[in-house]
């Protein structure tokens, strides 16, 4: 009697698992083929963009490659949502947008902010130099 029940409680361990991974599936799709993913996509790119290295960049052109394919595989499990998780996926893309703009926002200004107290520091190191050795350096910052 107990081992029907212990197989009962992994057979609806098991319906339940694979009920949760079709949700996570289902709402991965709904995102992949929301109007708005481009856009969010574009942002996070353009967040990665703002402080990644120039010789990096190639590897998030690369990856951005198989964008196409990933939608396509989400497309395929997609089904319509109801109005009411409509709107919260709505909701969510649009604030989710605000959020990455805001972020690349703050980014661009540390970078930039940091950007001159390096230019800064490297001035002051030239002209410390000079200072040490009369040497004088000409780099252009």
């Amino acid at each position: 009697m107990q081992e029907a029940g212990l197989a009962m409680n992994m057979l609806s361990a098991e319906v339940s698992a694979a009920a949760a991974d079709h949700h996570h599936r289902q709402l991965k799709a709904d995102i992949a083929t929301h109007p708005l993913y481009e856009q969010l996509l574009a942002a996070h790119v353009s967040c990665l963009r703002v402080a990644t290295p120039i010789d990096q960049l190639p590897l998030i052109d690369a990856q951005l490659s198989h964008f196409n394919n990933l939608l396509r595989s989400y497309a395929s499990h997609h089904s319509h949502s109801h109005s009411h998780d409509r709107q919260e996926l709505d909701n969510f893309m649009t604030q989710y947008l605000i959020v990455l703009c805001a972020l690349k926002e703050q980014l661009q200004q540390h970078v930039r902010v940091h950007a001159v107290e390096a230019v800064m520091a490297c001035r002051d190191i030239e002209s410390t130099l000079q200072a040490l050795t009369g040497i004088t350096i000409s780099v252009v910052y």
